[in-house]
This record gives structure tokens, C-alpha cells and sequence, in this order.
């Protein structure tokens, strides 16, 4: 499995891309819109060595870590959470148009109030780095505590976690996505 991110690109409307290789985020400028090609080639030298791949993403050889074809476009920021489901992507990354690069981690929190009983709610959380992706993992598993504790009551989710982290800033809810 890849470390899959989607790229939103804000183009009066968002427009979204999938990169299956998370891709340096310095990468994605005015002349590499689309980032550098991925740095996956380890593996694929072990699936060749693995398996006969016939088609799929371990056959094509990119020439960038973003995907060129959108996903969709012409997106409002809500309609990017119909997009994300957080079993499968890890980060979210927004382009501006100047190429500045605001990126999120990606979490699930499973059946709050804040969505339908059978859709996840997804959680962005702007991060800066691998180390503080780490740490946010950890300040999610203290909500989901609280959860399993208080119920499935967002508010106290909400709560904990600005207790946890209360500089931590903006968390963006897209309810009842993925």
C-alpha cells in the first residue's frame, strides 16, 4: 500500500488529484505543478520480484507524483470530503494558487453524532511533519478515548481534543464523508 494522498489545487474550485506516493509538498510548483516523478522504485524492484504484475499502478512507470487527471473538479471544499475516506488516504494536501501548500492528516472517527450511523466522519488536521503526524495520531487516540468513554458525542470529542492540544488550531469536520 502507498501512502495516498489526494491533492486539492484551488483553481476558483477545487480541483482534486490522487498521488499514490505521497509527494513532497516543495515539489508541487508553478513548473512542477504535478510534483517530481515518485521515488518508488524500491517497490518495484520487489514486485518484480514477488509476482508477474500485469497491469495496476506497479506496471506504470509516472513521470510525476501527482496524478494529471483529476479526480473531479470545479469542488467546493465540502464536496472534497465526499472524496476522502479515511481507510484509504492518509494525507490531504491544498494548493493554493500561488503553490503554497497547507497539508492534513487524515482521520476517521466512526459513527459520531456529527454524521449518519454507517459514515465515518473525517477529521483534517493541518500538521507540519512527519513527527507531528505522529503526535496527532496519538492526540486522536485521547479523543477516541473520550469517545469510548462519553459515548458518541462529538461535543466532548471537539472538547478533548482542544484540551489535549489547545494550540493546535483548526480542525476541520467533514461529517458523513468516505
Amino acid at each position: 500500500m502507498g501512502h495516498r494522498t489526494l491533492v486539492a489545487y484551488d483553481r476558483d474550485g477545487y480541483d482534486l488529484h490522487y498521488a499514490h506516493w505521497t509527494p513532497d509538498p516543495e515539489s508541487l510548483t508553478v513548473d512542477t505543478p504535478f510534483g517530481r516523478p515518485p521515488e518508488d522504485d524500491w517497490a518495484r524492484k520487489r514486485a518484480d520480484r514477488l509476482l508477474d504484475a500485469e497491469g495496476g499502478r506497479l506496471t506504470e512507470h509516472r513521470t510525476t507524483a501527482v496524478d494529471s487527471d483529476p479526480l473531479a473538479t470545479d469542488l467546493s471544499f465540502t464536496d472534497i470530503g465526499g472524496y476522502i475516506d479515511p481507510l484509504e488516504h492518509e494525507r490531504l494536501y491544498v494548493v493554493d494558487p500561488s503553490f503554497s501548500v497547507t497539508t492534513y492528516v487524515v482521520f476517521g472517527v466512526e459513527n459520531g453524532r456529527l454524521s449518519p450511523p454507517d459514515a465515518p466522519t473525517v477529521a483534517l488536521v493541518g500538521y507540519d511533519g512527519e513527527r507531528d503526524a505522529a503526535y496527532l495520531r496519538g492526540w486522536l487516540a485521547g479523543g477516541r478515548a473520550v469517545r469510548g468513554v462519553a459515548g458518541p458525542d462529538g461535543a466532548s470529542i471537539v472538547a478533548a481534543l482542544r484540551w489535549l492540544d489547545p494550540d493546535r488550531g483548526t480542525v476541520v469536520w467533514l461529517p458523513g464523508s468516505g
